[in-house]
């Protein structure tokens, strides 16, 4: 296969390799019900409105759907009081990945909340205290380091938007297409909600697994939104993620970039149950890759009723 910018058949790679990975996981056997608890959807639905956020309705309940969705699905096992805290938090990395907000305000993000200062835009205020309101729900590390790394990925967002687009890769920066990956990927407070300490009290139970978990969540968000990506004209190029990076960087053709990543995943998720041991950690582990495969699979951006007739 040629370079990214050759036309493919987007919607059978993506077919192949998403049926690889859930006969391999077996995952679609966890899968929670399509609809979410209505104590949850209610609450952060509550929350929401109470903000009176400067957004527009569409786009605010475009968001809401989303974040009370992923806030349920991946973490099924854990409490409604988690749910709802994930779904909150979840509302606002979407807007912020989405760079929905004044440039220069997102650029003051992270030093405003270090030194206690009102956000420029009142949104990035609920965003400080949503991230806040997670600590609660998980022991002092595992708290900070939700913090911390949400303080990298709004540093990251900013990257993005004022600097990525006219980045220029070489083969030798096949380390910094990972280290970007990761930064702006917000993989590592995503995965630590899964292991609250009212199900695992130490974090030693699952801490070792994490930094595989934190691959693991990304490289399945990219396989999983391969196809929606590939979506383009023939001619034209992929968005610029990390499959084409990995593609440009490594002098390997999409399918085979896709393959390598499907690889990776699988290897990666046998590492990490091995890793967890039977008990609390690995099913929760396992109840999470069953509700974050589900999330994707059902919504309606990643387009998949395309690829995967059968499971509509």
């Amino acid at each position: 296969m040629g370079s990214s910018s050759t036309k493919i058949d987007a919607q059978g790679i993506a077919r192949r390799t998403i049926l690889k990975y859930l006969q391999t996981t077996r995952c679609a056997e966890r899968f929670p019900p399509n609809t979410p608890p209505p104590i949850v959807e209610s609450k952060v639905t509550e929350v929401i409105n109470s903000w009176n956020l400067p957004i527009p309705k569409e786009k605010s309940d475009k968001y809401r759907i989303c974040g009370i969705h992923f806030g349920y699905a991946p973490y099924q096992h854990t409490s409604y009081d988690v749910q709802i805290a994930a779904a909150l938090f979840t509302f606002c990395t979407t807007i912020y990945d989405d760079a929905a907000l004044d440039i220069e305000a997102m650029r003051e993000f992270v030093p405003r909340w270090c030194e206690g200062k009102p956000q420029l835009d009142p949104f990035l205020d609920r965003f400080v205290e949503t991230t806040m309101a997670l600590r609660e729900f998980f022991p002092p590390y595992a708290a900070n380091t939700i913090c911390s790394s949400t303080m990298e990925y709004g540093t990251e967002e900013v990257y993005n938007v004022d600097e990525a687009p006219d980045a220029v890769f070489s083969p030798d920066s096949w380390q910094y297409i990972e280290y970007a990956r990761l930064k702006g990927g917000i993989a590592e407070p995503y995965a630590i909600l899964i292991w609250p300490k009212d199900i695992c009290p130490n974090v030693s139970e699952w801490l070792q697994a994490l930094p595989d978990a934190q691959i693991y969540v990304n490289h399945v968000n990219d396989l999983l939104s391969f196809y929606k990506e590939a979506l383009v004209e023939e001619g034209e190029e992929m968005e610029d993620n990390y499959i084409s990076r990995y593609s440009k960087v490594h002098g390997k053709g999409i399918e085979e970039t896709v393959d390598i990543m499907l690889n990776k995943i699988l290897t990666t998720g046998e590492r990490i149950e091995r890793l967890l041991g039977d008990g609390p950690a690995k099913e929760a582990w396992l109840d999470f890759v069953a509700g974050y495969t589900h999330f994707h699979i059902y919504s309606p951006r990643y387009k998949l009723q395309d690829v995967l007739p059968e499971y509509f």
